[in-house]
């Protein structure tokens, strides 16, 4: 019987560099369910641009889900509007232009 549990995951874009946020389970059959990206500019003066990237467990770009879309200051972005499957191994990833301007959090239900 499958096992379904809540999880969440957040990161401070500290460099400018592609930082792992999320990574569904590796087990085998094994999915997330990802039910929120939220981006949030904690800069209270400048704007940054996020880049959120759907990858395999290899770091292969599968899709983009955001490409440098700005964030203005002391605001947040809804990257996601609906729900994205990630299979077993997938990550989500994010870059910033700036360092330390950006949080993301995300929000998932795993089923394993």
């Amino acid at each position: 019987m499958a096992t379904n549990t809540f999880n969440n995951a957040q990161v401070q874009l500290s460099t400018t560099s592609v930082t792992d946020v999320y990574q569904a389970p590796t087990s085998t059959d094994a999915v997330s369910v990802v039910l929120s990206v939220l981006c949030a500019n904690v800069n209270g003066t400048a704007s940054a641009d996020v880049t959120i990237v759907k990858t395999d467990s290899s770091n292969t770009v599968q899709s983009y889900l955001a490409y440098t879309i700005p964030v203005p200051a002391d605001t947040s972005l809804e990257v996601v509007a609906n729900k994205i499957v990630l299979k077993s191994g997938e990550k989500l990833r994010a870059q910033a232009s700036a360092s330390n301007y950006l949080n993301v959090t995300i929000s998932a239900l795993n089923i394993t």
